[in-house]
């Protein structure tokens, strides 16, 4: 485990709830991963997936140095069998030595229960849009206990991202293995890229790959237009997906989403999603079985990453029409999880005034979705 920060060195109390450099973490939050903690300066990018065994798993990066996105960056877990109220020690899941671990997208084989940890890297020192000097890596990882230990990471980059993409990123949220129909089986991992235009300057488009055989090999589909960045998938309805896009250009102030009907091989154009508010900040989308055409999507719901929404759509994501406030202070990445048949739950980046300020968890009642009221952006 990396070396225990000490914040009070910085003459701050811990008990006082104070991150340090302005940071204010919520009191009133159930946080799973906390600044500070095990040796880590800084949580950020949340995943959550339930396992097969019933049991929430939660990821996140653990950035070693400062909150920063590239540097001494490890994937970490923790493991809630109590439905998110309580949660295990820290598990270490990936360290590649000084290099950036991120953007977990975890995905459960419904038939044996195995776990899949797709994620990507770096050079600690690099950025987004390299110049493939040191190009991004893709790689994939999994448990078969429960989540409590990890395989090694085995690179697949030659079969999820083309040569002479530049910044690649997969997620950030949960992968999906689809349900239903045809394509039954299939693990589709939503991802990001970005490539050169014809002045030479770097663009953003939204990417995925699948895999037909539980992560051996895997085939890239089609990209989505210039400006669709981060990305999430869910399962719409059988033998339709749907991907939802951050817009790196605010998208005017909304999201896009585009749907596939052969598993994420080829797609429609993404378009704009009038019910969903886009921030320029990761958002999730996932389906809930219980019903058909019922899904759930969080993100910030106000400009500056502020107040934290979860949606809910009836039609296969058409259409956003119910939603519950998650939390009303500073909040960033998200992802939505289905505990069980009565709850739907949300880990989620928040503080009073930070978004680095913890990983925290939420639950909620299906019936607590209220009618949304247009609020004005």
């Amino acid at each position: 485990m990396k070396k225990f920060y000490i914040l009070t060195s910085l003459g701050i109390a811990l008990s006082s709830f104070a991150l340090g450099e302005g940071v204010i973490a919520d009191e009133n939050l159930n946080y799973v991963f906390k600044p500070g903690e095990d040796g880590y300066h800084t949580y950020r990018i949340p995943a959550i997936v339930k396992t097969k065994a019933g049991t929430l798993l939660a990821f996140a990066e653990g950035r070693v140095n400062n909150w920063g996105d590239h540097g001494d960056i490890d994937l970490v877990a923790k493991r809630s069998t109590d439905g998110g109220k309580t949660w295990s020690k820290l598990i270490l899941v990936r360290d590649d030595e000084k290099k950036t671990c991120g953007n977990p997208a975890p995905v459960v084989d419904t038939k044996t229960g195995t776990i899949y940890l797709i994620s990507c890297g770096s050079a600690g020192s690099e950025g987004e849009n390299m110049s493939g000097k040191k190009p991004r890596e893709v790689y994939i990882q999994q448990s078969t206990n429960d989540g409590k230990t990890w395989s090694k990471a085995r690179k697949i980059t030659t079969q999820a991202k083309k040569d002479d993409w530049g910044w690649f990123a997969t997620g950030p949220c949960n992968a999906i293995q689809i349900q239903e129909g045809k394509y039954k089986g299939r693990i589709v991992v939503p991802s990001n890229m970005s490539e050169k235009n014809e002045e030479g300057k770097p663009i953003y488009r939204g990417s995925c790959f699948y895999s037909d055989d539980l992560g051996k090999t895997w085939k890239i589909g089609e990209t989505a237009r210039d400006g669709c960045n981060e990305s999430t998938m869910a399962e719409a309805a059988p033998g339709v997906l749907v991907q939802n896009f951050r817009m790196q250009n605010h998208g005017n102030g909304r999201r896009t989403q585009r749907f596939s009907s052969d598993g994420g091989a080829t797609w429609t154009p993404a378009e704009r999603v009038e019910d969903l508010y886009c921030c320029v900040c990761q958002g999730s989308i996932v389906r809930d079985y219980s019903k058909p055409n019922l899904m759930y999507f969080s993100n910030p719901s106000k400009y500056g990453r502020n107040e934290l929404k979860l949606r809910a759509s009836q039609d296969g994501g058409k259409t956003w029409p119910l939603e519950i406030p998650v939390y009303d202070k500073r909040s960033g990445y998200s992802n939505v999880v289905v505990p069980d048949s009565a709850t739907v739950g949300v880990l989620f980046e928040g503080g009073v005034n930070n978004i680095a300020a913890g990983i925290a968890y939420k639950s909620f009642k299906k019936s607590e979705f209220v009618k949304r009221d247009d609020e004005k952006k």
